[in-house]
């Protein structure tokens, strides 16, 4: 069976990204279509190196402080609450037109392999991306 290219499957992703948007637009035909206590999924991406399996989250307008990672049963835990974004100048009575950027409680969670020194697993928010870096164990002799 022939690989599949790592393009098309950044393609595929982007197409289940936009359909998800498309269905969602179409369930929200109204202006204030959306739930305050909703939970979000916020972005993940998985990347590995030789060294290390390193997940991306997105969690633009957060502040480091509100984000709990945490160590569960084999599995890296990301928790938080993020709040609904406001205009810089403190408007406090806006009328809100349109809404999509996803707010309040989340979690999500991913599974670690076997692989992974537990013990070295190590998290960094930057530019509004939380950077967790799994370094693996060295191999067997």
């Amino acid at each position: 069976m022939p690989e599949i290219p790592v393009l098309a499957l950044d393609e595929f992703s982007n197409l289940v990204r936009q359909m998800n948007q498309m269905v969602d637009r179409q369930t929200r035909r109204q202006y204030h279509g959306f739930s305050p206590t909703d939970a979000f999924r916020p972005a993940v991406n998985l990347y590995e190196t030789q060294e290390t399996f390193v997940i991306c989250v997105d969690l633009g307008g957060m502040d480091q402080h509100e984000i709990e990672v945490t160590i569960e049963k084999g599995h890296v835990v990301v928790r938080g609450k993020r709040q609904s974004p406001l205009p810089p100048d403190g408007a406090r009575a806006i009328a809100v037109h349109l809404m999509e950027i996803d707010h309040g409680t989340f979690c999500r969670t991913v599974e670690v392999p076997a692989s992974v020194d537990e013990e070295k697993i190590a998290a960094r928010y930057h530019v509004g991306m939380l950077w967790i870096t799994l370094p693996k164990k060295p191999p067997a002799p």
